[in-house]
């Protein structure tokens, strides 16, 4: 879902006060500070994330990009040759609406690397198709086979703090996929963290039900579908 136009007073009225909030430039990457001056698409996902609230906007944004600095973000690159294991997280494919569609498969997830796929998942989202059009995503968790020894709560906490604080509107929606019974604690301590907004674009669906959000022919063999693409450790 593209975020609605911006007017130009608009823009120009939270740019400026995330001017007068962002008076330690240093804190902050020049290329960010440069791109937030005339990328209006940018000022408005930020505006949208804080549903229209310009004061909100501001603040999201200078903690956004204070974060991306202390972060390195855009420093990471695992253009080449990444860690095997950390690619259980991949972009394929694209939604029913033509949203890129980014895929988890937390049943090979590394406990032992969660910082290294922190990084690698900024760098994703970083790096998504899309990007300089501040495109949105679609998220699919493929839980099928995946239980309370393979659950770590503290990376899908940072996972969902990822596109509730640090990303502008990037997630469209996250599809969680054949979740365990088992995992219902776990998904109840982790949906405090959500607001009622975010709470909306997390969608739980079982077996084929993701065919109603993905097309068929598209859907990965980790949910079910045809497309014999898998993660391989």
């Amino acid at each position: 879902m593209a975020a609605a136009p911006i007017a130009k007073e608009v823009a120009d009225e939270i740019r400026n006060k995330f001017t007068a909030l962002a008076t330690d430039t240093s804190k902050y990457y020049d290329a960010d500070l440069e791109r937030i001056k005339s990328d209006d698409k940018l000022v408005s996902r930020f505006l949208a994330h804080q549903r229209d609230d310009t004061d909100e906007a501001a603040k999201m944004i200078e903690s956004v990009f204070a974060w991306r600095k202390e972060n390195s973000i855009r420093d990471l690159d695992y253009s080449k040759d990444p860690d095997k294991a950390l690619t259980i997280m991949y972009f394929r494919g694209k939604d029913s609406d033509g949203t890129d569609v980014l895929w988890v498969e937390p049943k090979a997830f590394d406990k032992n690397k969660r910082r290294e796929f922190e990084k690698y998942l900024m760098w994703l989202v970083e790096n998504r198709p899309g990007e300089a059009e501040c495109s949105q995503i679609t998220i699919v968790l493929a839980l099928s086979d995946v239980g309370l020894t393979e659950a770590d709560v503290d990376f899908i906490k940072y996972f969902i703090n990822l596109f509730m604080y640090y990303t502008a509107d990037v997630m469209k929606k996250m599809l969680i996929h054949n979740m365990h019974w088992l995992l219902n604690g776990i998904w109840k301590l982790v949906s405090v963290l959500l607001s009622e907004g975010a709470k909306k674009r997390v969608i739980f669906v079982k077996n084929k039900e993701i065919n109603k959000h993905i097309p068929e022919a598209s859907v990965l063999a980790c949910c079910g579908g045809p497309d014999p693409y898998r993660f391989q450790a």
